[in-house]
């Protein structure tokens, strides 16, 4: 059975869905071509801090987070969703948002590990209502003069921006082979006067590399993201470390002259690179040999005795105590609130698992030990 509404079904058979979604998709390509034109003429001279490389490579860096990032909010909204063709420019920062003609949300990312500093992540309000829409169970037809925005919107999405984020936080630690980290994003209602600087502990100068984000069937808009030229720099060193000098060539030693030529007891010492370099000794090569793996290996008591286990004694582990699961949808878990119960799938006096450092170990009963809980471990899972 189909799980489209009445009204639904009606609006497919005379095609008014469609005809809506063709106007509303038609409005946005128009939107965007405004906002190009007049975003180019808001730019200031990027030459003057990067070379063609460095934005080369922040464009570069900007698409492969933001690929990471659209199979991520493919995965929660279940459309597709592409983030292409980034495109880097330098703007003063009470200029950034000029060519954004519409109410937007800007969300702060605070890099914690790996790199420091923050920026900021740019949408409209309208893509943002599309996007909390899917997330709760809506086909994503907004009206784009009934937006509204409350402060379960705005956690929802704060929460897809920080799944995209961490997404694309992995990206960049793989790219700049070390451990990248993020705070959890603040998102905030703002408009196209604010000055991005507010955001972005007083940066002078921004860059901003926008995206072409589509959600397929619903939307063609923009995306952008924002950071202090400091940062930009700071990322295009972690990806192109400066190369290290090459040794000069070695110039080759003057021609003797005739006359030390005609002199043999006069004649100059000869030169240390001419000098036969000793024969290096040939290391002996033998067969590898390997361990059988037909029988198991059975250490002997002997081999046992020999093993210092005060070595990792003072190894500290992580030991967790979990007392049940639950399994919640997004708009289950945005309506919880003081008072709430949460049914977990453990009945009543049941054994709790005792876990260590994520491996589960033992099953035990809950006691009462004075004022605290404890587990009596009553089996070892092996």
């Amino acid at each position: 059975m189909s799980d489209l509404t009445q009204e639904e079904i009606d609006a497919l058979v005379s095609g008014t869905r469609t005809t809506l979604t063709d106007e509303v998709l038609a409005e946005d390509e128009k939107d965007m071509q405004a906002f190009e034109t007049m975003d180019a003429d808001i730019q200031e001279d990027i030459n003057e801090y990067f070379d063609r490389d460095q934005v080369d490579a922040l464009g570069e860096i900007g698409n492969i987070c933001m690929g990471t990032s659209a199979t991520t909010m493919y995965a929660l909204l279940g459309r597709r969703v592409s983030i292409t063709t980034p495109k880097v420019g330098l703007y003063k920062a009470e200029n950034a948002l000029t060519s954004f003609k519409w109410p937007l949300l800007a969300i702060s990312v605070e890099f914690t590990e790996g790199m420091f500093g923050k920026n900021l992540l740019v949408i409209k309000d309208y893509d943002a209502a599309v996007i909390t829409d899917l997330l709760m169970g809506g086909e994503g037809h907004v009206d784009k003069n009934k937006i509204v925005l409350n402060e379960i919107h705005l956690s929802a999405m704060s929460e897809v921006m920080n799944q995209m984020i961490g997404s694309a936080a992995t990206a960049m630690s793989d790219m700049m082979d070390r451990k990248v980290n993020i705070a959890t994003p603040e998102v905030q209602q703002a408009s196209a006067n604010d000055d991005v600087s507010n955001f972005l502990d007083g940066a002078p100068l921004v860059i901003k590399i926008s995206f072409d984000m589509e959600i397929d069937g619903l939307l063609k808009s923009k995306l952008m993201q924002i950071m202090p030229v400091d940062m930009a720099k700071m990322m295009i060193d972690k990806l192109m470390p400066p190369e290290s000098k090459e040794p000069e060539p070695r110039r080759a030693a003057p021609a003797p002259s005739a006359a030390a030529q005609s002199a043999p007891s006069q004649r100059a010492p000869q030169p240390a690179s001419q000098v036969p370099a000793e024969p290096k000794r040939v290391q002996p090569v033998k067969p590898a040999t390997y361990q059988a793996f037909d029988e198991p290996f059975i250490a002997s008591t002997a081999d046992i005795s020999h093993i210092n286990y005060d070595l990792i004694n003072d190894i500290p582990l992580q030991v967790t105590v979990e007392l049940g699961k639950a399994k919640k949808n997004l708009n289950e878990v945005l309506n919880f609130g003081i008072g709430s119960i949460i049914v977990l799938d453990k009945l009543a006096g049941e054994l709790v698992d005792v876990i260590v450092n994520g491996k589960r170990i033992a099953k035990g009963e809950v006691v009462v030990i004075d004022d605290n809980y404890g587990v009596r471990i009553t089996e070892i899972i092996r």
